[in-house]
């Protein structure tokens, strides 16, 4: 009796012993290093991966655990994005299972590329448990390449890019693109991954060299194409087409050049769509008015009920004098809004006008100086439908400037119409604030440098970083949008040793 009692508490301490072992294995917290009771917490998948590169900020981080945590328990504390020893700020977001957390970053590293780790300390988990680990990833550059070159081949010279955003964000590019018969209009998408061709590159004649497109898109994310075409006969011509699912067709049954006397030189052409995808047309031709002959700007239109139709009264302000680069929009009341440089007696300056009510905005032209030279203009229009203007002026005094119509009169960002002293050529787009983000070249010895500045409400910023290659080849025309974060692309043309290549490249900003 005694031995089977004594064999019998034996048995029972070593039950007691294995259960105590069990306990202390599930109280260290699995995998992820963490403590305490209940249920394990572990990180189970994370994006980006550890020793991810070439990261864009604004990428989300996102962390998958086995169990749920609440939102109270993810704070600075628990879960850190650090560069260095500095912890940078994000937004949080918790999936309703409470098992994927969403980091956006709202503050970014002191420098690009960098090295950033996520940090997680002591986290817990709602059931219990708590997690401690680590992963890190390298950030892309302060700008990124989309692809190596836009052109389906590199060996055919591509020229004066003109650019978009569709509905799906994904950037857009029209450019003259030299082929064994000429020079032809391409146009082509960046899916995310590469370039893709939207049809085959074209123009209006078999022959006849196309150039300077003008690229807008419609509601359905279909591009829209006007350019000028040379003809030995004719001159310069302008052309609008449309691509249609499927193939590159005009408006109309054919082909129809735009000009209000085909045998008058025309160039510049710029296009807008209305709310019924539209188009707008605007463009420069050397004709004569009273007598005397002068480059006038001209607009019309297209609908399927009457085709296309143009105003045969130019719209400069003053007929006499030479008008150039005309830019185009239109509102939401179906207006187009239009401006140009006009030369005067007194120097060149800019015009805006609003073509449904027939009436310029402002009273006088936009310039800084008189007796000054205007190279280059852009203007775009904001939520409010009020136009933004950015000009290049040179001569008395060199430089990039900027103003914006507030209704009723023209106003300046800041103090200044004065945006940056030694800038050339320029293109511009405006943020989902409406703000200016301009791209701009400036030279300094034997160096040409692609830059970007923008208005951040207060102050102009200048974008860290040169966004061409190699800024002792020659640099050709280029253009600029923003993404759905803002951030900007860059598409321009580069001298890569001989040939016309075009590129593109996204700013790696935040989201926002």
């Amino acid at each position: 009796m005694h031995k089977k009692t004594t064999a019998h508490l034996r048995y029972l301490a070593l039950i007691a012993l294995a259960l105590a072992l069990v306990l202390a294995v599930a109280a260290c917290g699995g995998s992820g290093g963490g403590t305490g009771g209940g249920s394990t917490l572990e990180l189970t998948g994370h994006t980006p991966a550890a020793n991810a590169s070439n990261v864009m900020l604004a990428d989300a981080i996102t962390l998958t655990f086995n169990n749920a945590v609440t939102a109270a328990a993810v704070t600075p504390s628990t879960v850190k994005v650090l560069d260095g020893s500095t912890a940078l700020g994000y937004d949080k977001e918790l999936s309703a299972d409470g098992k994927t957390l969403t980091l956006t970053l709202t503050s970014a590293p002191a420098s690009l590329p960098a090295n950033l780790t996520v940090q997680i300390s002591g986290l817990a988990g709602s059931s219990g448990g708590s997690l401690t680990t680590s992963f890190s990833f390298t950030t892309a550059a302060d700008w990124v390449m989309l692809g190596d070159y836009v052109q389906a081949d590199s060996s055919d010279d591509s020229d004066y890019p003109s650019a978009a955003m569709d509905a799906a964000g994904n950037l857009v590019v029209a450019f003259d693109y030299g082929v064994s018969a000429g020079y032809r209009i391409a146009v082509r998408r960046w899916n995310g991954s590469a370039w893709e061709s939207i049809g085959a590159p074209f123009n209006s004649g078999s022959s006849d060299n196309a150039h300077k497109p003008r690229l807008a898109l419609d509601s359905t994310g279909k591009p829209v194409v006007a350019w000028v075409e040379y003809n030995a006969t004719n001159k310069n011509n302008v052309f609008v087409r449309h691509w249609d699912g499927s193939q590159w067709i005009p408006y109309g049954s054919s082909d129809t050049a735009l000009d209000l006397t085909d045998s008058d030189s025309t160039t510049s052409p710029a296009v807008a769509l209305n709310g019924n995808d539209e188009p707008a047309v605007a463009f420069v031709e050397q004709s004569t008015v009273s007598g005397t002959t002068a480059w006038h700007v001209y607009h019309g239109g297209y609908s399927s009920n009457f085709g296309w139709v143009f105003n045969s009264n130019p719209d400069n302000h003053t007929a006499a004098n030479d008008a150039l680069i005309p830019a185009a929009a239109t509102n939401s009341s179906n207006q187009m809004i239009l401006a140009w440089v006009e030369n005067s007696a007194s120097g060149k300056g800019i015009y805006v006008k609003n073509i449904g009510s027939d009436s310029f905005l402002g009273s006088g032209p936009l310039k800084h100086a008189d007796d000054n030279s205007i190279p280059f203009m852009d203007m775009e229009l904001n939520a409010d439908g009020n136009p933004v203007v950015v000009w290049r002026e040179q001569t008395n005094g060199s430089g990039i400037y900027a103003k914006y119509y507030d209704g009723s009169a023209w106003q300046n960002f800041g103090s200044s119409d004065l945006v940056n002293a030694s800038g050339y050529h320029l293109a511009m787009a405006l943020d989902s604030s409406g703000y200016p983000v301009i791209a701009y070249s400036a030279s300094g010895g034997a160096n040409t440098n692609l830059l970007v500045t923008r208005w951040d409400g207060s102050a102009w910023v200048a974008l860290p970083g040169n966004v061409n290659l190699d800024p002792t080849r020659e640099l050709y025309e280029f253009d600029c949008v923003v993404d759905g974060n803002d951030n900007p692309i860059v598409v321009w043309s580069e001298d890569d040793s001989g040939g016309y290549v075009l590129h593109a490249k996204r700013f790696n900003g935040l989201a926002k």
